[in-house]
């Protein structure tokens, strides 16, 4: 199969945002030199905005140009502290989950091999996952306790995650743990971060399903 790479629309701009506030910040350099009698408040706040429009273009420039790939061997995610793949034998859709009946900016996988994810997992990206999708992570176990008082223990992380094949320390198992308890509480144990719209997400993830069901069935026969 060719292919099929999907771009996110926050990768948009970055140029554009960069050279603007590039522009912007050699026209004040100018104008202070120039006309400016002192350096006010106005002034400074102008300051700010262009080196924040020229951080924010660096940000965007740095991210992937394609976070989802889909090939013959799965679908790959790109970011920009690495990758990992799901072969399509290891999970069994993908769909836009849900935290109180609200949809998330997020592409939900559920995971049926673990260890097809965790065992070439890099750990650097796994801490920067965890680390920005704690939020997420935080929503779903609130939203799986009813009552309110088992969150302690369900954030509580230990030092061994086990599958059937393989047992994990340190980073792995704690990306591990959450995997699974974020499956219990929203039924996926994968999130990749998604700014299409909704009926983008939606549609992007039937695509997937029907690859996957397609190269599963080739594989078979």
């Amino acid at each position: 199969m060719e292919p099929f790479l999907i771009s996110q629309s926050s990768h948009q701009g970055g140029a554009r945002l960069l050279l603007s506030g590039l522009g912007a910040l050699m026209g004040l350099m100018l104008f202070t030199v120039l006309f400016a009698e002192q350096f006010n408040l106005w002034l400074a706040l102008a300051y700010i905005a262009a080196g924040m429009a020229v951080f924010l273009g660096f940000a965007k420039l740095a991210e992937p140009r394609h976070f989802l790939k889909c090939d013959e061997a799965g679908v790959h995610f790109f970011h920009r502290y690495g990758s990992w793949l799901l072969p399509w034998h290891s999970f069994q859709y993908c769909a836009v989950p849900q935290l109180e009946h609200q949809d998330l900016s997020f592409i939900g996988f559920k995971v049926t091999d673990y260890d097809a994810l965790l065992q070439p997992l890099r750990l650097r990206l796994a801490v920067r996952l965890m680390t920005e999708q704690r939020p997420l992570f935080l929503s779903a176990v609130k939203q799986g306790c009813a009552t309110g008082q088992c969150a302690s223990e369900l954030l509580t992380e230990k030092d061994l995650f086990s599958t059937k094949n393989h047992t994990y320390n340190g980073v792995k198992a704690v990306f591990g743990q959450r995997m699974h308890r974020l499956a219990q509480a929203s039924g996926f144990e994968v999130f990749v971060s998604c700014s299409l719209s909704a009926e983008q997400t939606a549609a992007l993830c039937q695509q997937i399903n029907q690859l996957r069901l397609q190269m599963i069935q080739n594989t078979a026969t």
